[in-house]
C-alpha cells in the first residue's frame, strides 16, 4: 500500500520479498524518467545485516546524500518473526532534523518508508504530520499497519492512497510520475 496528497504524492507500498522495486526505489525513479531531474529532501530506511547475522540494523539516510550508518542513525533492530527493538531517540533527533532541514533547491520529499517503528518517536512523528502541511510535494512509502500515526497520515487531508500490487506494480510508477509532474 501506498499514500499521496493532494499538492503531496506519497505511495504507500508492501516491501516485495523478491527485492522488487517499490514507488521509491531507484529503480522506479530510472523508470520513471518521464519526470525531470530534481533535487530531494527527506528519508529512505536501510536495513544492514549485523556482524552475527541474525538482526537486520535499521539506519535512517537522508534521501539526497550519503549518511553515515553510525548509532545516531540506528533507528531500530529486526530480527526473526517480525519482532523487532526501536530507537525513539534516533527517529526523534536525527529523523526529524531531515525532515525540517531539506536541501537547498528540494522540490520533493521522499519518506521510505514509513512503519511501526516510530510510533514511540512523537517529535519524528509531528515532523512527518508538519511535511504533509507544508509546502513540498511527498513520495513515500507507508506500511500496510495500522496505527494512530499511520492511519494519521493516510487519512491526511492531502494523502491519497496506491496499493501496490502484482497486477499494477509495473503501470504505478507511470501513473505516479504524471501526477509528480502535475506538482513540480
Amino acid at each position: 500500500p501506498g499514500w499521496a496528497s493532494q499538492g503531496r504524492v506519497a505511495a504507500q507500498a508492501r516491501r516485495r520479498n523478491d527485492g522488487g522495486p517499490t514507488p521509491t526505489d531507484e529503480s522506479f525513479a530510472r523508470k520513471s524518467s518521464l519526470l525531470p531531474p530534481i533535487v530531494c529532501g527527506g528519508f529512505r530506511t536501510v536495513s544492514v545485516p549485523t556482524a552475527q547475522g541474525a538482526a537486520l540494523e535499521v539506519y535512517l539516510e537522508k534521501a539526497w546524500e550519503k549518511t553515515p550508518r553510525d548509532l545516531s542513525h540506528l533507528i531500530g533492530t529486526r530480527y526473526e518473526f517480525g519482532r523487532f527493538t526501536a530507537y525513539p531517540k534516533a527517529f526523534d533527533s536525527v529523523g526529524a532534523s531531515i525532515l525540517s532541514s531539506p536541501p537547498k533547491g528540494a522540490a520533493l520529499i521522499i519518506m521510505d518508508e514509513l512503519g511501526v517503528m516510530e510510533n514511540g518517536a512523537a517529535v519524528f512523528c509531528k515532523a512527518v504530520m508538519e511535511a504533509l502541511d507544508g509546502k513540498l510535494p511527498i513520495l513515500g512509502v507507508i506500511k500496510p499497519k495500522h496505527t494512530e500515526f499511520l492511519d494519521a497520515v493516510r487519512f491526511h487531508e492531502r494523502s491519497e492512497i496506491f496499493m501496490v500490487s502484482d497486477s499494477n506494480r509495473e503501470e504505478l510508477p507511470d501513473i505516479l510520475a504524471e501526477k509528480l509532474r502535475r506538482l513540480l
